[in-house]
């Protein structure tokens, strides 16, 4: 059996590669970078030599992609007893500047691809085995966000969509987690955004590698949602006392700041 991690080349990925590899689990990488892909199995090889590791790129947001990593699983009769449903793709700024091409891309990955790679895991199980599903979906997921009303949006459809599924599968030996952190500092945006938010955006923040291990334990417990950081939690239950449309004018006021802190322009205006 193994375990699968989609979108294993960015730094969430690595974090939860690195926890799984310290496991002992039988990986199973995937990601559309084949550098940075083949960067990470040789530390997995050189780092942890008793752990058997697979990788093969894969572009969730292509349904031919999706389909011959599928082919290749059963090719090599790689048995997936726990996906880690990591892949994402972000997109910030407004909506009428973002192009076509970047809003089916945002909804391929995160929406499309997560769910057809979920139930293609699910339906070529081992209905002896446990199957652990965990998902990352976002604390954006729980707001209307102007200015990355996308994102927020797909990660909210993920989320409803993962919890939903945990009912459905709770009897049928399949476990389903998902994840919501706020900022990551996984790229060089990401910290730009986190440090454009003050303290506020450093206190709510979560490195890869705490976010990684909350994952992992939380699903070790079964638990259906779990969101990292007390103040996160602590928002969270604040904001449900607060009207959607009072939470977008609240958002989008921060997030706007935000930007021209970092004179953030919108990809098709730069």
């Amino acid at each position: 059996m193994a375990t699968l991690i989609t979108g294993a080349t960015g730094g969430l990925g690595n974090a939860f590669t690195i926890e799984c590899a310290k496991r002992g689990d039988t990986l199973v990488l995937t990601g559309t970078n084949s550098i940075k892909l083949d960067a990470i199995l040789s530390r997995v090889k050189t780092e942890f030599p008793d752990v058997k590791v697979f990788a093969r790129t894969c572009d969730l947001s292509s349904e031919e992609a999706r389909k011959g990593f599928f082919e290749w699983l059963k090719e090599e009769k790689i048995e997936i007893d726990f996906l880690i449903n990591n892949a994402g793709y972000i997109t910030e700024g407004e909506f009428l500047l973002h192009s076509d091409e970047e809003i089916l891309k945002v909804i391929r990955v995160n929406c499309e691809g997560t769910i057809d790679v979920t139930q293609k895991v699910i339906k070529m199980r081992n209905k002896d085995i446990p199957l652990h599903i965990l998902t990352v979906a976002s604390l954006a997921g729980y707001y209307p966000m102007p200015y990355m009303n996308i994102y927020a949006s797909t990660k909210a459809m993920l989320k409803n969509f993962m919890i939903a599924l945990a009912y459905e599968m709770k009897k049928k030996n399949v476990f389903v987690t998902t994840i919501c952190p706020s900022g990551i500092p996984t790229t060089q945006a990401m910290k730009d955004a986190i440090a454009s938010q003050g303290a506020g955006g450093k206190m709510t923040m979560s490195t890869p590698e705490e976010v990684a291990k909350l994952g992992l334990k939380a699903s070790k417990k079964h638990k259906v949602v779990v969101i990292p950081k007390s103040i996160n939690r602590f928002i969270r239950f604040i904001s449900m006392f607060v009207g959607d449309k009072a939470l977008a004018k609240i958002v989008g006021k921060r997030w706007k700041k935000s930007q021209e802190k970092r004179n953030f322009k919108s990809e098709e205006t730069k």
